[in-house]
């Protein structure tokens, strides 16, 4: 699990580097395109980011937000040692990772006004699972439950990347955090495959 630490720490240095790129932005000027409401998040962002860049970050938000929630539940309930550390790993990256993308969306946000993590709200589809992990007892049958989980979403989180990177994007920065939070992922999975052959 020391790899995972490792990991967790390179992760937050690295997707901090377009946060704070992005805040370096020119300021939006007046009469600029951008002005009508649906673009005006991208308005803030100097008229970077399309479309294509914020429906990546909002699905991978919503995907992170699955991760955050049921891992809380698991930092509560796991009984797999390992599972139990990969669970508060997990809150903290997502936490780390929710800021950032707030902050690239809204680069005038410091952090005392940033969005909390736990402001995405949980996607409709999602809420039965999680649900059903807050109402399980802790045990062997909750620690599958919640490594399936971790499983799926994190198959997920990679494809939305996936189908990001395929579209050609035209945003450097966005361009980069998707990459690199495709290569965090794919080594997510890898570790919990190997638990789940652990655990059996």
């Amino acid at each position: 699990m020391d790899r995972r630490v490792v990991i967790t720490g390179l992760a937050a240095s690295i997707f901090a580097i377009p946060a704070l790129a992005q805040t370096t932005a020119p300021a939006r000027q007046p009469g600029a395109a951008g002005n009508s409401a649906s673009g005006s998040t991208g308005a803030s962002m100097g008229g970077s980011m399309s479309q294509a860049d914020m429906q990546h970050m909002q699905q991978t938000m919503q995907l992170g937000m699955v991760a955050l929630e049921t891992s809380r539940i698991a930092q509560q309930k796991a009984q797999n040692a390992d599972l139990k550390q990969f669970a508060n790993f997990e809150v903290q990256e997502q936490t780390t990772i929710s800021e950032v993308l707030h902050s690239m969306m809204d680069p005038s946000a410091t952090a005392a006004t940033s969005a909390p993590a736990g402001a995405m709200p949980v996607p409709a589809d999602a809420r039965e699972m999680v649900q059903k992990l807050q109402n399980a007892q802790a045990g062997a049958e909750f620690d599958r439950q919640y490594l399936q989980g971790q499983v799926e979403g994190h198959r997920k989180l990679l494809q939305v990347q996936e189908q990001y990177l395929s579209a050609n994007p035209q945003n450097r920065e966005h361009m980069n955090v998707a990459k690199l939070a495709r290569t965090q992922i794919r080594e997510h999975i890898a570790l919990l495959e190997t638990l789940q052959q652990k655990m059996g």
